[in-house]
């Protein structure tokens, strides 16, 4: 994208200039503090939400899967609208995180909150909202990220910043619960962390709203600007076996501490262990890619992570030190799977010159996230149901073998096939 007054989607900042240099330490922190919420509220979307209703609420597996089959399709349908939107009114991105920022805390707080209607429809309500939520704030911190700054090695340092925060606010999400959860209960304790996150996003949504004013980003988008799609396709295959690569784990990991492991209680200590080990990872890659690629680095991570996966086919109940190596292990690598693949989008949104439609190209990443998260739901938990197991009951050693099957070795198969492609891709140039 050419610098200058006519660039279409291109910042011209009073503080932070557009261009090459680097991006201060305050301006970054107050672009990226909104990431904290942004992960502090997506942890119980994701993580907590489906365990608590099929343990606590006793909503079938088979229904609870399809719920969130068909709430994740909706929410993925929804991101490049919400894309759109940013894309055609640019200097509504920040209005458009602002009502995010309502619809995440509000969805979030009714989920736990005691169910005045049929529990799967409750669920589906407000889960949807919360999504939608979480969605008009990723898509478009996201974006303004990528557009900042045009330079490959401040892009990954701009990415690394944001996942940091959203790192802390993850581990935030981990902590709370466990630790509230056996003197108050566990939905108190979720409600509680619901609580922390309007209180987060009262605190973070004016610093980064202070931050956008004084950045101006005074932009005009043509009316026909799109994505060059088919120069974006090989990064979006590769991107979507890994986020599915992710999302078994995400939402079978509490199932697997409990009902194979036996540690329920130290559900919260594997998930603190897995995000605090993001932190570095994520910071070691942003500075590998800086200098050496982030394709290249992130092959590397993949790999390690395709080791891990296949130390955890090896779990049994009580295998508590092994799983927590994993989660470390694994962790590490995670934190170049939230830095890299935004930083490769930049780059390729700038190589083709399409930076007047980014915010669609960032929503389509978060199309595939949510899709992935659809997918597994809706493959996981049937096939599980099927093989006769049964969250937070007595289980066979078949059922418990589905369990692990689901929760590392396709993971484990679905990121050898992309680290092949990754590899055959690079060198042809197309990524």
């Amino acid at each position: 994208m050419p610098d200058g007054p006519a660039a279409p989607d291109s910042p011209r900042v009073a503080a932070g200039r557009f261009g090459s240099d680097d991006p201060g330490r305050r301006d970054l922190a107050a672009y990226a503090v909104l990431a904290l919420p942004l992960a502090f509220g997506g942890l119980p979307l994701y993580i907590h939400a489906p365990d608590f209703f099929a343990a606590e609420r006793g909503v079938p597996l088979t229904a609870l899967g399809l719920a969130l089959f068909w709430l994740r399709l909706l929410d993925a349908a929804l991101d490049p609208l919400a894309g759109w939107a940013g894309d055609r009114w640019p200097q509504a991105r920040g209005a458009l995180i602002g009502v995010g920022a309502v619809l995440l805390g509000a969805g979030v707080a009714a989920l736990f909150a005691p169910a005045p209607v049929p529990v799967l429809a409750w669920f589906t309500v407000t889960l949807a909202v919360a999504s939608l939520g979480h969605s008009l704030i990723s898509v478009n911190l996201l974006t303004i990220g990528g557009l900042w700054r045009r330079d490959p090695a401040q892009k990954s340092r701009i990415s690394a910043a944001r996942e940091g925060f959203g790192l802390a606010g993850l581990i935030l999400a981990v902590v709370l619960p466990s630790a509230l959860a056996p003197v108050i209960g566990r939905q108190a304790a979720l409600l509680v962390l619901a609580g922390v996150l309007i209180v987060t996003l009262l605190a973070t949504l004016p610093l980064f709203r202070r931050w956008l004013e004084t950045a101006r980003l005074e932009v005009t988008t043509p009316p026909d600007a799109r994505p060059d799609w088919r120069a974006l396709l090989p990064f979006y295959a590769i991107a979507a076996i890994v986020l599915l690569s992710a999302a078994f784990p995400a939402a079978l990991i509490l199932m697997l501490v409990r009902d194979l492991l036996g540690a329920e209680a130290l559900a919260g200590l594997f998930l603190l262990a897995y995000f605090a080990a993001a932190l570095p990872g994520a910071a070691i890659a942003g500075r590998l890619a800086g200098r050496f690629g982030a394709v290249p680095v992130w092959t590397g991570a993949l790999i390690l992570s395709v080791a891990g996966f296949a130390f955890a086919l090896t779990l049994g109940p009580g295998d508590n030190a092994a799983f927590f190596a994993i989660c470390v292990a694994t962790g590490f690598c995670f934190g170049a799977d939230l830095v890299l693949p935004p930083a490769i989008l930049s780059d390729r949104i700038e190589a083709t010159q399409t930076g007047a439609a980014a915010t669609r190209a960032y929503a389509a990443l978060g199309f595939l996230t949510k899709a992935a998260l659809a997918l597994a739901g809706a493959v996981a938990l049937p096939l599980l149901e099927l093989a006769g197991f049964r969250p937070a009951e007595p289980n066979d050693t078949a059922a418990l073998r589905a369990l692990l099957l689901l929760y590392a070795g396709l993971p484990l198969l679905l990121r050898g096939v992309a680290v092949i492609l990754l590899l055959f891709i690079h060198k042809r140039g197309a990524i």
